[in-house]
């Protein structure tokens, strides 16, 4: 049996911001602009969008894993070096302000095969890059984690399997977002919560989600109390996938670091958050008792 299903979803309710946030326009503009620099090869033009305090990471292609903080000319030679890009396309572009985030996927032209990157940007409120995530897709080896809902060997750096429910997961970050996977033994829903304020649901953002004969349906949850969740004010999701394979539900999904939302807590690269995972064995209705769950920690890439 093998079903899958994907599907991209961004919050459109603004709830809450630190500070006086971009508009979509001004976000979908800049990203335009730093994009065009990419795609014409303009190392200078490049930099000459970060602020000074930005950083940026690669996962995926020769440049694999390297983060490279304030150090962004360093990355950027790095990059081009690997691939003369010699034009780009655009092939989607979406933009968060209640998140200070734009994302999008660029085919780069390049001597060999085109390469497809997905690039999470952050601003400041001048325009700014605060921090810069490239996953390479496509075209260049390795590639970086995709949200396809196939978890591919070596896709993902970390890894923790809980033998006590028989429930997995998978994940990297960059500076903008957390890329994870789940694997469960059961073919209803499956969920993965961060950072309760208590034992069970308490506090946490839930990202919940199965995989049905209508496709994957996946939602953003807050923990209302030790058992309850309900769904939260902003779906902050920001791409997923879902599989069954033989007879196990896969799930993979991109949410922010920090969404700026205030029913969920930020995740710090380099810190330690607890992780609640559950799953149902057959039920979809995200409403069900859990058939088994589990709490473990992870530990982010700085």
């Amino acid at each position: 049996m093998h079903k899958r299903w994907g599907v991209g979803v961004i919050g459109v309710l603004a709830a809450w911001t630190v500070w006086a946030g971009p508009t979509a326009e001004e976000l979908t503009g800049w990203a335009l602009q730093h994009w065009q620099a990419v795609g014409d090869g303009q190392l200078e033009q490049v930099l000459a969008g970060f602020a000074p305090e930005g950083a940026l990471v690669f996962l995926g292609g020769p440049f694999d894993g390297f983060y490279y903080g304030a150090d962004v000319r360093t990355g950027w030679q790095t990059f081009f070096a690997a691939i003369p890009v010699r034009g780009h396309r655009l092939v989607e572009v979406r933009a968060i302000p209640e998140a200070h985030l734009v994302y999008g996927t660029l085919e780069l032209e390049s001597a060999g095969d085109p390469v497809i990157v997905e690039a999470y940007l952050r601003f400041d409120p001048a325009g700014q890059i605060l921090g810069a995530d490239y996953v390479v897709v496509q075209g260049l080896l390795p590639f970086g984690p995709v949200a396809d809902g196939v978890i591919g060997a070596g896709e993902y750096r970390h890894s923790l399997a809980d033998p006590t429910i028989g429930m997995s997961i998978f994940w990297r970050n960059g500076v903008v977002v957390l890329l994870m996977a789940a694997r469960s033994p059961g073919q209803g829903w499956i969920s993965v919560a961060f950072d309760p304020d208590a034992p069970y649901h308490l506090g946490a953002n839930i990202i919940i989600a199965a995989v049905t004969p209508e496709g994957l349906v996946i939602a953003d949850h807050y923990g209302v109390d030790r058992v309850r969740h309900r769904a939260d004010r902003r779906n902050d999701v920001l791409r997923a996938s879902g599989t069954i394979v033989n007879g196990e539900t896969v799930l993979e999904f991109v949410i922010p670091l920090n969404s700026f939302d205030e029913e969920d807590k930020p995740l710090v690269p380099g810190g330690t958050h607890r992780a609640l995972l559950a799953y149902h064995s057959t039920a979809t209705d995200f409403g069900v008792r859990h058939t088994a769950r589990s709490t473990v920690q992870i530990v982010l890439d700085k």
